[in-house]
């Protein structure tokens, strides 16, 4: 995003608050932005749903979205762990809907209703950067469907200490109660990430960005179930770089994927299944889209030669983690 589009959205929100600091030519380009925004809204607003899901303690509501004209939808998992009826509110209707899966590691449920279904068209997380405006929608809890400007802040790993099972966005937008799972857009109308949690008093929010949830639809398209990959390795940073690199491994662990690759202790990893590495930190991220049984290529560092290694993962104990419910 450059720094007219920057200006833009600037414009966009000042107008409102100062029209005479303004020049015509400024305030017509802010309107039609505005305008434009205010298309996305309307083109998409049909696709986003409200989830209801019962258990013994009651009802959780959250928010979701539909990715593809067969009933497929994206919500937050903390609504619909451990549900006994799930329902999504879209159309005027009320559906019923089937739990395809609850993927533990990032977050994420997928639904499932059954019939055609408008949907957002996905876009690509990867290009995101700090200062990408982004627009929520979401049913806030006890109303109507409504949108949210904000911006894209940084990437983080962790959070209060804890590190996320792969980076998500933090974003200076604020959420309500009964979002969570809502879709986060770019000013093309694509689904750039999920909403899963407020931070602090809800003026800032964390991001899944659309990537990390592809993973878990790819997996159940191929496989039927989750295949998170796993090797068997522990990462540090070396006092150097080598090639660009500090992450340097360890240990590993004996008869696993890493050690009998023929990876060792020593190595600095370059790469990842095409995934760059500068530091120990990025092998989380680039491992969190291993799947188990996919060969990928390692690119190392040793005795100051660069190598490929082929490394199978095999599957990885699924672990909860910790998520932050956006009011559920």
């Amino acid at each position: 995003m450059n720094w007219f589009c920057h200006s833009l959205w600037a414009l966009a929100l000042l107008a409102p608050l100062f029209p005479l600091s303004l020049g015509a030519a400024d305030q017509s380009t802010a309107q039609s932005l505005c305008s434009e925004l205010g298309r996305i809204f309307e083109q998409h607003r049909r696709s986003v749903v409200r989830v209801y899901a019962t258990d013994e303690l009651g009802v959780r509501v959250g928010s979701g979205f539909f990715i593809d004209p067969s009933g497929l939808i994206y919500t937050h998992a903390g609504t619909v762990m451990s549900a006994e009826d799930v329902k999504v509110s879209f159309g005027g209707r009320m559906t019923p809907a089937q739990v395809v899966t609850i993927d533990e590691r990032n977050g994420v449920a997928i639904l499932k209703v059954d019939c055609a279904s408008p949907f957002i068209p996905i876009g690509d997380s990867d290009q995101i950067t700090n200062a990408t405006p982004v627009i929520l929608i979401g049913f806030p809890e006890d109303y109507e469907v409504s949108s949210h400007l904000g911006m894209i802040a940084a990437r983080e790993r962790q959070h209060l200490g804890k590190y996320f099972a792969t980076s998500h966005f933090r974003a200076n937008m604020a959420v309500q109660r009964g979002e969570g799972g809502a879709p986060v857009l770019n000013l093309a109308g694509e689904v750039i990430g999920i909403l899963m949690a407020r931070i602090g008093d809800g003026t800032a929010c964390h991001i899944l960005p659309i990537r990390a949830a592809e993973k878990t639809r790819q997996d159940i398209s191929r496989f039927g179930e989750l295949r998170p990959g796993w090797v068997g390795g522990e990462v540090e940073d070396a006092a150097a770089a080598h090639a660009g690199s500090t992450a340097q491994i360890l240990t590993l662990g004996p008869g696993t994927p890493a050690a009998q690759s023929g990876l060792k202790a020593g190595d600095v990893i370059l790469s990842i299944d095409g995934i760059p590495v500068t530091r120990s930190e990025d092998v989380l991220d680039a491992a969190y889209f291993l799947t188990a049984g996919d060969l990928v290529e390692v690119r190392i560092q040793r005795d100051g030669e660069t190598r490929s290694i082929s490394v199978k993962p095999t599957t990885r104990p699924v672990l909860p983690v910790e998520t932050m419910a956006l009011g559920n």
